[in-house]
């Protein structure tokens, strides 16, 4: 894990800034309560959210992925997974890592960004607004956020949240969800 060797090389209240996703959340929503008991686990450990990533790719693999607890019809089920995957590590990174250095981590989300792949999706945001969301958790005083938690335009967001449903533009018929 690159934040392994990043650690070391952190200067005294330093803070580790991970860019994650709402989708992660939407897809812990849509996932079985045991599985979302387990990526929010107050003693989820590296090793153990290794394996729950391990076993997703292998549930891919097998075509076993409601044995697991995941919803396979869910949209984005991949890239959701990866970011409630990194949701869980900014959480243990915190939990287990902060006293070395007095260290700060954060997920944060910019938001659905105005983009080359986004520009057919109404309800998006300029990309200057997803940037403000992550200077947010930059330059906030430490006491004014919480170590661990997942944010969005200053806001704490929760890591379980219901679906966000995003309609294409011009095509009223067409509904995916995505990370708003």
């Amino acid at each position: 894990i690159l934040n392994e060797y990043l650690i070391p090389l952190m200067r005294e209240n330093g803070r580790i800034i991970n860019v994650s996703s709402r989708v992660g959340a939407i897809i812990l929503q849509e996932a079985s309560k045991s599985l979302q008991d387990k990526y929010t686990s107050s003693t989820l450990t590296t090793d153990q959210l290794d394996q729950l990533v391990e076993d997703f790719i292998s549930s891919i693999e097998k075509n076993k992925l409601e044995s697991l607890g995941y919803n396979s019809k869910s949209d984005f089920l991949i890239y959701g997974v990866t970011k409630a995957a990194l949701n869980a590590l900014t959480q243990i990174e915190a939990r287990e890592s902060s006293n070395r250095k007095n260290l700060f981590f954060i997920s944060v989300t910019p938001g659905l960004c105005t983009t080359d792949m986004t520009r057919n999706l109404q309800n998006t945001r300029p990309p200057e607004l997803g940037a403000n969301s992550i200077f947010y958790v930059i330059n906030t005083s430490r006491d004014q956020l919480k170590n661990g938690a997942f944010y969005r335009d200053g806001q704490q967001l929760p890591l379980i949240n219901e679906s966000i449903i995003i309609k294409e533009k011009g095509n009223e018929n067409k509904i995916n969800q995505v990370n708003n």
